[in-house]
């Protein structure tokens, strides 16, 4: 087990309390980032209704907000570091070409192996739907059967179950973003391929960390509230994401592993 909840939230306290005006700022361009975004897909689906709204949501989200959140991952991985940037350092993947599409290939890796997984383990669930509408049976022109009024409660089975299988399958890649920001030099082909190796050992702990921010993402649902806890929930996913690697990397000296990857959290 790595560094319990407990320690990870006063390691990441005590990094916050030396920033904390700048961490604070930081968040709040990425708060304001997404209601921008929001706003302008609100005013395309003025012309281009509901779908036009989801669309230019997604696209906008996809391109411009998650290499943000990058750079605002980035300067709280420093922090924890004890570096002290400039606010500016969250613009760092949009600094140039090269910075950009590595980033938009992290980015797409993640989203493709979500959408991937999402399609899959739901499919039970929406061969379900599919079956409980009326519209189907039109078309095949036969009566409803009765009892596809009971298969609501299957769905909403299946459905939770997708879910929780959704969030497991998907942990096994939650250290990529901080793997990648912390080395320039690495592919992220290789940030997710090592998240995959580490997280078996250290997903469980994460899902423990997030489960005790039960009260805190409550809180933070009225929204204002998020330029306090967003930087408290950031810096201790960088605080136990730099405890699991360093926990693993010491036990791969511990057993002179030499042939299984290992991965080096020293400062850029």
């Amino acid at each position: 087990m790595v560094a319990p909840s407990p320690a990870v939230k006063r390691v990441a306290k005590d990094a916050l309390n030396r920033q904390l005006l700048k961490s604070v700022t930081v968040c709040c361009v990425a708060i304001f980032a997404f209601f921008i975004i929001s706003l302008t897909s609100s005013l395309i689906s003025v012309f281009a209704g509901e779908i036009g709204y989801s669309v230019s949501m997604c696209v906008m989200t996809f391109l411009v907000l998650q290499p943000l959140l990058l750079g605002v991952l980035s300067y709280f991985r420093r922090l924890v570091f004890d570096q002290d940037d400039s606010v500016l350092i969250i613009f760092r993947y949009f600094s140039n070409l090269e910075e950009y599409r590595r980033a938009m290939t992290l980015i797409s890796m993640l989203t493709i192996r979500f959408i991937l997984s999402a399609a899959i383990l739901f499919l039970p669930c929406i061969v379900v739907y599919i079956l409980s509408t009326e519209t189907v049976y039109n078309l095949l022109d036969m009566p409803m059967p009765s009892w596809t009024s009971n298969l609501w409660t299957l769905n909403s089975f299946l459905a939770i179950l997708a879910a929780f299988g959704l969030v497991f399958v998907m942990l096994r890649y939650y250290l990529a973003p901080f793997i990648f920001v912390s080395n320039d030099e690495l592919d992220p082909a290789e940030a997710v391929n090592m998240s995959k190796i580490i997280a078996k050992r250290t997903g469980a702990d994460f899902f423990g960390l997030v489960l005790s921010f039960i009260p805190w993402l409550l809180l933070s649902i009225f929204v204002a509230p998020l330029i306090f806890t967003l930087p408290y929930f950031i810096s201790s996913y960088c605080v136990h994401c730099r405890f699991a690697i360093n926990d693993y990397n010491r036990d791969v000296d511990k057993f002179n592993a030499s042939a299984t990857p290992s991965f080096s959290t020293d400062e850029i």
